[in-house]
C-alpha cells in the first residue's frame, strides 16, 4: 500500500487507511492503549496496562520490506489495525508463509473495515510472492472468526487452552488461504 486511501464504513463515517510509518509510533501506542481497555481485547493477546512496546523495534518492524503495517485513522485518531509480515523471508522452505492480524476499537466493528483490512492484506500478499497466509483467533470471537471464513480462509487446526479468560479456557482456531493453487 503506497498511498492513502478513503474507505465509507457501513456507518457513512469515512476514514483514512494508509501505511503506518516509523513516525506515527506514538499515535499507535494511544491506540494500542484504548485497544487494550476495551472489549475486544480479550480476543487478542493485548490487554490493559502492558509496557509500551520498543520504539526502535517498532519502527524497524513498520519500515520492513517483508512486513505492512496499515492503520485506519478517525479523524486524526487510529481506530484499528492489520498487519502482515512473511514468517521467515529468507528460508528457503518457509518463506512464503505470512501471518496476519487484524485489531478496532470496538465502535468500529462490523462496518466492513475488517474486510477492507483483508483486502489490502491479501493485495500486498500476492504482491510479494506469498503463498499461504494464515492467522489465529480465539474460539469465541465468532465476528472474527466469520470474517476470515468470509474471505476465504479454512480452520486447519486448533491450539487448546492458550488462554484463560472470564473464569473459562480459550481455545484459538489456526486459519489458512491459499493465495495460488
Amino acid at each position: 500500500m503506497n498511498k492513502a486511501t478513503k474507505f465509507k464504513l457501513k456507518n457513512g463515517k469515512i476514514v483514512t487507511i494508509r501505511r503506518i510509518r516509523g513516525d506515527d509510533y506514538e499515535d499507535v501506542m494511544k491506540y494500542l492503549d484504548k485497544f487494550s481497555r476495551g472489549a475486544g481485547a480479550k480476543w487478542t493477546w493485548q490487554y490493559a496496562g502492558q509496557p509500551k512496546k520498543n520504539k526502535e523495534q517498532s519502527v524497524l518492524a513498520y519500515e520492513d520490506p517483508n512486513s505492512l503495517f496499515i492503520g485506519a485513522w478517525d479523524n486524526k485518531n487510529i481506530i484499528g489495525m492489520a498487519d502482515i509480515h512473511k514468517q521467515k523471508p529468507n528460508h528457503p522452505y518457509t518463506g512464503r508463509v505470512a501471518v496476519t492480524a487484524t485489531s478496532m476499537l470496538e465502535q468500529y466493528t462490523s462496518n466492513g473495515l475488517g474486510t477492507k483490512f483483508k483486502q489490502i492484506i491479501e493485495k500486498w500478499a500476492r504482491e510479494n510472492n506469498v503463498h499461504i497466509l494464515q492467522s489465529g483467533v480465539r474460539h469465541k470471537n465468532v465476528r472474527s472468526l466469520g470474517n476470515l471464513l468470509k474471505q476465504g480462509y479454512e480452520i486447519v487446526g486448533i491450539y487448546h487452552d492458550t488462554a484463560f479468560i472470564g473464569g473459562e479456557w480459550q481455545h484459538e482456531y489456526m486459519l489458512e488461504k491459499r493465495l495460488e493453487p
